[in-house]
């Protein structure tokens, strides 16, 4: 059986979860390129949380959350450490009872897979679990024990080295400056260091860059950017003393770091619409810290006094500014586009981490046998242009 040659673009959670599926298949032949590090960018900034249930991935696509759950515990298994993973539970409170029956179905489908999952409407034993929280004005709250938060970086080294001891190549600090696109079928890359590498297929896996590398290929990539502004806060009393859940609200999620406690606004309350929400910016203008806008500083606050008042009188310790990639529909962009050849596995927005190991799995079995699966049908790039 000859090889299949294929070019990743981008080192992310995205190219390496790719990279390490395609590894699998004898017949392929993968070289990676990474312009920075493994795992920087976008990734680094990832809060990495694979909840077994929340609203960020709807019900429907169950199986593509518990596999990427159970992927990540299968890494910490074979290697402590190298997936990140922070066992907090999740606490995933209901202000409404639409959000109350997905809380439920989510708690229903944990418990079928084995895991522990409640739904609380005792307000005395939310308060157990999260004293800083105010339980007057919800509903109640989905809470299971076993899932928490990873790392993205770690993982996506993770899987790098994988697949190099596979027989893959990661070239880092190699920038694709130009897709060849021969007719119109894209046949290799031409890199940084003045090298050209043929491919029979090349996949962008850039995220918010996506944009940017699709024009190389002659393609518009239908997606926004939606700002991912996240504060690391002291908490009242500097220790928090008990374990702080991974918390979501449908605006807002938090999880602990170290003392401290990470607080973002959620991606699915972003209107594309709005342009202090949502653009089409050069990701690579991205400060390191910092960045952030003083609306999210007042919608965070707010959020806070409504809802977890504990917080308020919190300490401010640092912030920083990243970039989600998102469709209009919030779901990826995975598979063949109008250019033969030039393959994407992007749009992930906030949900990379949980969506890329199911997502990987299906683009791979795809690119080397030619079968495609109803996942990568609901989110092909075709769907957009109807």
């Amino acid at each position: 059986m000859g090889k299949i040659r294929v070019g990743i673009i981008g080192g992310g959670i995205s190219g390496t979860a790719l990279g390490y599926h395609l590894s699998l298949y004898d017949n392929a032949e993968i070289v990676l390129f990474e312009k920075n590090a493994i795992g920087c960018g976008t990734t680094a900034k990832s809060a990495g949380t694979v909840c077994l249930f929340d609203d960020s991935l709807r019900n429907r696509y169950w199986d593509v959350r518990l596999y990427g759950f159970e992927s990540y515990l299968k890494m910490e298994r074979e290697e402590k450490g190298s997936a990140g993973f922070d066992k907090t539970g999740t606490l995933v409170i209901a202000t409404s009872e639409s959000v109350e029956k997905t809380i439920r179905t989510g708690i229903a489908l944990t418990r079928a897979a084995g895991y522990e999952g409640a739904y609380i409407t005792d307000k005395a034993r939310i308060k157990e679990i999260l004293p800083l929280i105010d339980v007057e004005n919800i509903l109640g709250a989905g809470y299971t024990q076993d899932d928490g938060y990873f790392d993205g970086t770690m993982i996506s080294n993770t899987y790098a080295r994988k697949m190099q001891k596979n027989g893959a190549a990661v070239r880092t600090m190699t920038q694709v400056v130009e897709i060849v696109v021969t007719g119109n079928k894209a046949t290799g890359v031409k890199t940084s260091d003045g090298t050209s590498h043929a491919f029979d297929y090349v996949v962008d896996c850039t995220g918010p860059w996506s944009g940017f590398t699709g024009k190389m290929a002659g393609l518009d990539v239908p997606i926004w950017h939606t700002k991912a502004e996240a504060f690391f806060l002291s908490p009242p009393g500097k220790k928090l003393g008990y374990v702080f859940p991974v918390l979501k609200y449908p605006a807002f999620y938090a999880l602990r770091a170290g003392d401290n406690v990470f607080i973002c606004k959620s991606h699915l309350s972003m209107d594309l619409s709005n342009p202090m929400h949502a653009g089409q910016w050069d990701p690579d203008k991205l400060p390191s810290t910092g960045g952030t806008d003083d609306y999210f500083i007042e919608f965070l606050f707010e959020q806070m006094k409504a809802s977890v008042p504990g917080l308020v009188e919190s300490g401010l310790v640092s912030s920083w500014l990243s970039y989600r990639a998102e469709p209009k529909d919030f779901l990826p962009l995975l598979g063949k586009t109008s250019v033969e050849g030039y393959i994407l596995a992007t749009g992930y927005g906030g949900n990379g981490i949980i969506e890329a190991p199911a997502a990987s799995r299906d683009l791979a079995k795809l690119i080397m046998t030619g079968e495609s699966t109803p996942l990568l049908e609901d989110w092909a790039f075709e769907r957009l242009l109807n």
